[in-house]
């Protein structure tokens, strides 16, 4: 969405995908879904069909005309791992981080069953990308352990670092 982002804990932002659906107590208060829906109807705007999901094919390039490297937030505005979002449209998104490798990657989700199951078949080859942080939101115990669980079994060497409300793991393999 945006080469530069006022998020302190990241440099920029990157929307391949817009809008999502609610799945837990951490979604109540979605700061995206408010924010998408002010601009539901303005035609032209990129929220003008507000947080309804939709994959954005003009984003899908964009880390790779970004030159200075940047930590990116992929998909503030969305979860990558949301259920209508096709496998082969999540690849192309991982294809694009393993291509563009001068910046790194925070990919968040609460589908962290997906996630898992993507990273120990079709996203393999990503999961051994040390600029691809991927990791789960964690609201609360009960649905964040879990999800931190289902990460942890993913084919990576997972070291947590609490932020916010999440926790991230580098991609290093064990």
């Amino acid at each position: 969405m945006s080469d530069k982002s006022k998020i302190k804990w990241t440099d920029a932002t990157w929307n391949p995908v817009r809008g999502c659906t609610k799945v837990s107590p951490g979604c109540q208060h979605c700061y995206a879904e408010t924010f998408a829906e002010r601009w539901r109807g303005i035609p032209g705007h990129p929220f003008e069909f507000g947080f309804d999901l939709r994959i954005v094919l003009e984003k899908l390039g964009d880390p790779l005309r970004w030159g200075t490297p940047r930590m990116i937030f992929v998909n503030s505005m969305s979860d990558l791992f949301h259920k209508d979002v096709p496998d082969e449209y999540i690849i192309k998104v991982a294809r694009v981080m393993t291509a563009a490798n001068w910046h790194t990657y925070q990919v968040l989700t609460k589908r962290a069953d997906r996630l898992a199951a993507l990273l120990k078949g079709t996203l393999r080859f990503a999961a051994k990308q040390a600029h691809i942080w991927w990791g789960v939101s964690v609201e609360n115990k009960q649905h964040g352990l879990p999800r931190i669980d289902l990460l942890r079994s993913a084919p990576l060497k997972c070291d947590f670092y609490p932020s916010n409300h999440y926790w991230r793991t580098s991609a290093r393999l064990t």
